[in-house]
Formats: C-alpha cells, sequence, structure tokens
C-alpha cells in the first residue's frame, strides 16, 4: 500500500514558528522588562508635560527652543497637553497587558520624539546637539520597548 503524502498548505505553521508567535501574544507582565520601560518612558513624558505647563520658560529650554516671549509660555501648554496626554495613553496601553496593542502605540508615539529633535535641528542646528540626542535616544528607546513586546521578554 502506498504511503500518504501530507501536503501542507502555505498558511500551516511549523511548531517552533507556532511556539515563537505564541510568546509575542502572552499578556504582558507590568514588572517585565518592557512593561518596566514603559512606565519610566511614560511617566518621564508626563512630568516633562507637567513642568512644561507649570515653567514654561524651564519646559522650552529643555525641549531645545527658547521662548522669545515669556507670554508665548501658553504656547508650550498644546505640547505639555500632547505630553501628559501621550504619557497616559502609554500606560492605559500597557494596562490593557496586550503586548501587540503596546507595540503599535509605543512604536507611533516614537514619532513624538523624533518630529521634535527634528524641530529642535531646524531651531537651533547642532547647537542643542545633547537635547537633539534626548530626544533620539528616547526614540531609540521606545523603539527598543517595541522589540521586546515582539520578541516575547
Amino acid at each position: 500500500m502506498p504511503q500518504s503524502t501530507v501536503l501542507h498548505s502555505s498558511t500551516e505553521r511549523s511548531p517552533v514558528e507556532f511556539q515563537n508567535q505564541m510568546k509575542s501574544w502572552r499578556p504582558l507582565g507590568i514588572a517585565s522588562l518592557p512593561g518596566l520601560l514603559t512606565i519610566l518612558v511614560a511617566f518621564g513624558i508626563i512630568f516633562i508635560g507637567v513642568r512644561e505647563f507649570l515653567y514654561p520658560g524651564v519646559g522650552a529650554q529643555g525641549f531645545g527652543v527658547s521662548l522669545a516671549d515669556p507670554r508665548d509660555g501658553d504656547l508650550l501648554a498644546i505640547k505639555a497637553a500632547r505630553d501628559v496626554v501621550s504619557g497616559i495613553v502609554a500606560l492605559i496601553f500597557l494596562a490593557l497587558r496586550d503586548r501587540r496593542s503596546l507595540a503599535w502605540v509605543m512604536g507611533g508615539l516614537s514619532l513624538i520624539p523624533f518630529l521634535d529633535g527634528l524641530i529642535v535641528l531646524r531651531h537651533a542646528g547642532w547647537a542643542y546637539t545633547p537635547v537633539i540626542l534626548i530626544h533620539w535616544g528616547t526614540v531609540i528607546l521606545m523603539l527598543a520597548i517595541v522589540a521586546l513586546l515582539g520578541s516575547g521578554k
């Protein structure tokens, strides 16, 4: 009797591939490395937003763009609100404990410090290099969180 041949469809996965995929679907432990890093980033940006709102001159200097007139601090309140809400959104998605959703959110939110760094670069050139590196270092940290979430760690 001839042996039957089992045909595998292109959608079937090997057990190793399936196991790797399931790692990224595990609920996220808040005390895990990506969870703790998300908390660090979220509370950091909330702190920065509150500081910008209460002390606009200090916040503007920390951002890398000085205020031309102290009355322009009201414009910084817009950035302050964005920062506080961004931190809260990250914490909400962390509380959901869904790795995939948090990875997408953190990836999307990483555009904010990237673009902020470009704004500082456009405004002051490389004169504010440390500030630009802080913005872009934040992007790297956020993308590392995304990678950790995707790897199931």
